[in-house]
């Protein structure tokens, strides 16, 4: 029995309302996204959604050493143990509560499942005219054998404001898990936002990620993604900019081994003038793993003087790892700057060359040159912990000695 006969077995034993049960039943008739879809072309849920899983909690409760191992160690800390919400901060100006309904048009067949089954996820909202210095964490842990669970987020963020976020999702067992995850992020005049996702859970973990940002004007917005751990990783990052003077800036680093696969698929909606995006995505792949790369960019017919860059690197670093690459370019604007860039290779032999007539031996200076490549990711990063954190775990990915390396 797959994912879909036990999802088909657990709705007709919970009660929701007609408009979910509706949801519910088209996404049921329809099964999961397939390589026939578009949006799903290169990467394939099969293996994923013919395995068993848990959809009910088991309500385990975690100590305060396991949350220590794996927090950063802010301040405001907001922890979910197996769906249930059991610390929220007190900040002042920011109202943080557990799950709330609202409202998401998509068409997009995770996210209607989403809507359909999810009960648990965090409320956030920032009032107007407040700076928070120190960044919000946000934990997930798991302790639930074989689980598949759904998180529904909304965060407001209201006028002058700036905030940032750490998120962390973690399994805390050995055991096959998969999270629906979806976060709502509503940046309002004159903010700035930064949202760092730490994607570095155990081997068995298959994640799919979708963060929805909508801006106002004179806003930017910053999301950071790094990928070191999990067996499956699909991150959806979509931006619609509904204000001039908007700046959406995505960087994204994936170190990949083993069997690994990450997804990354953005889209840019520059629907008003004088906006701005940078996108910059760096993948190492190494062992069996493969990497998915989908950026698009669309310019609006109204949207002139629209500054956009898009930036896509990789580094195959095994005869058996790959990449499909797939920037998008969609303008209906004619006074616009728009560029995007791709790379698929291997390491530079001269510079290897360089590195080995001084002294340094080949693999040394192969991880070295790696560790360069891929960290200029992650050098945008503003939350000193978060950056040290990927520093430190891509230098572990890489086997290099962080001191030498820095």
């Amino acid at each position: 029995m797959g994912l879909i006969e036990n999802l088909k077995s657990y709705s007709e034993g919970i009660q929701v309302s007609a408009e979910k049960q509706e949801v519910l039943t088209s996404f049921l008739t329809k099964g999961f996204p397939t390589t026939k879809d578009e949006e799903w072309k290169y990467t394939s849920l099969k293996k994923i959604v013919t395995n068993e899983y848990t959809i009910e909690n088991t309500g385990a409760v975690i100590d305060a050493s396991t949350i220590e191992k794996y927090s950063l160690g802010f301040e405001n800390r907001i922890i979910f143990s197996d769906g249930k919400l059991i610390n929220t901060p007190s900040i002042k100006g920011i109202s943080i509560s557990g799950f709330a309904e609202f409202e998401s048009n998509t068409t997009d067949s995770m996210l209607q499942l989403n809507k359909a089954l999810a009960q648990n996820g965090f409320t956030i909202t920032v009032d107007k005219n407040i700076i928070l210095e120190s960044p919000i964490e946000i934990l997930f842990f798991s302790a639930t054998e074989n689980n598949f669970s759904q998180y529904r987020n909304q965060i407001s963020v209201g006028d002058n404001t700036e905030v940032k976020f750490v998120e962390r999702i973690q399994n805390l067992n050995n055991s096959t898990s998969l999270v629906n995850h979806f976060t709502q992020i509503h940046c309002a005049k004159n903010t700035k936002v930064e949202y760092n996702k730490i994607q570095d859970n155990t081997p068995e973990s298959r994640l799919i990620d979708t963060v929805n940002v909508y801006q106002e004007k004179d806003s930017t917005c910053d999301i950071n993604t790094l990928i070191f751990g999990g067996s499956f990783t699909r991150n959806n990052l979509n931006f619609e900019q509904n204000g001039s003077n908007c700046e959406s800036n995505m960087n994204g680093v994936s170190i990949l081994d083993n069997n690994q696969l990450a997804d990354n698929h953005t889209f840019v909606d520059h629907k008003s003038a004088h906006c701005r995006s940078n996108e910059m995505y760096k993948g190492v792949y190494l062992g069996h793993s493969k990497g998915v790369f989908n950026g698009k960019i669309m310019v609006r017919q109204d949207a002139q003087k629209i500054d956009a860059f898009q930036s896509n690197n990789n580094l195959l670093l095994s005869d058996h790892s790959s990449i499909d690459s797939k920037p998008q370019l969609e303008i209906y604007a004619d006074d616009v700057k728009c560029s995007h860039g791709c790379t698929i290779g291997q390491l530079d032999e001269d510079a290897l060359f360089y590195m080995r007539s001084r002294g340094i031996g080949i693999e040394e200076a192969k991880a070295v040159l790696t560790y360069a490549f891929a960290s200029e990711a992650i050098e945008n990063i503003s939350v000193e912990e978060v950056k040290l954190l990927a520093q430190k775990l891509l230098a572990q990915k890489l086997n290099v000695d962080l001191d030498f390396s820095l």
